[in-house]
């Protein structure tokens, strides 16, 4: 096993605290930290983006050690978690993930994964959020990320730097990954939005905001869409001046997976 790259790392998520992909970010992570913190929603916060709560307060629930759920946002949870835990001494790197489902185009705006880096780095601490791809939401398989994620983060990892990344993986086997290449947020995935109306037991009306979506004239090789159709690892900066380690366009995994 190869040393950890940090002190301390805390981790949160948008899909709730008892999801599948923080187990799989947890054991990411305890393989690159001395120290893991896990604050995640108590509930799913899919779609939160960097919302915070200001309307209602914020309960705490502690379900181990340096564990807990938080009735508030993914942006909430790591806000929370500097004001009250670590003071003068932040985590070395904040983790989000692992979505159930790519966050790329249109979806990166609206993501909560994505709203928990940006709040961290926005506060300093550089942040990674990872996001599993899937074709079916029966038996989504996790084992691109879990392969492959603590060597993605190992490289991107640089320190004295507050960089902020989006990573997604592709959905399909991990003998057909060989590769993860920079990209840009393509954008155009939603084509217009929709509602679904309905009436509560009193006869009055609510509506469900929804989405008409459709990716496939996203057809760039630089985008990210593109780039998970090609079976690659999709990394994204959050902010424009980043760029990868060395100023690669794409790094070789070959090697690099964790074991």
């Amino acid at each position: 096993m190869k040393e950890p790259i940090v002190q301390r790392i805390l981790i949160t998520n948008d899909d709730g605290i008892n999801a599948p992909g923080l187990k799989v970010l947890e054991q990411i992570a305890r393989n690159l930290a001395e120290e893991v913190w896990v604050v995640a929603p108590e509930h799913d916060r899919s779609g939160a983006g960097q919302s915070i709560s200001i309307h209602d307060p914020l309960r705490v629930y502690e379900q181990g050690d340096r564990r807990f759920a938080v009735s508030g946002t993914p942006a909430d949870c790591v806000l929370y978690s500097l004001a009250q835990w670590f003071g003068e001494t932040p985590p070395d790197l904040v983790l989000s993930g692992v979505n159930c489902g790519a966050n790329i185009s249109d979806s990166v705006q609206y993501s909560g994964t994505v709203g928990a880096v940006l709040s961290a780095q926005h506060m300093g601490i550089p942040a990674i959020a990872l996001s599993q791809a899937f074709l079916s939401r029966e038996g989504i398989d996790w084992s691109p990320v879990s392969v492959f994620g603590e060597a993605v983060v190992r490289q991107l990892w640089q320190p004295g730097q507050r960089l902020a990344w989006n990573v997604n993986f592709p959905a399909c086997e991990t003998a057909n990954i060989n590769q993860a290449r920079w990209c840009t947020q393509s954008n155009g995935s939603i084509q217009r939005a929709r509602l679904l109306a309905g009436q509560d037991a009193r006869s009055l009306p609510y509506w469900w905001l929804g989405f008409d979506r459709s990716s496939r004239h996203i057809v760039a090789p630089g985008e990210d869409v593109s780039v998970l159709r090609d079976k690659a690892i999709a990394i994204t900066p959050l902010r424009h001046q980043e760029t990868l380690p060395g100023g690669l366009d794409f790094f070789d995994l070959a090697g690099t997976a964790a074991h």
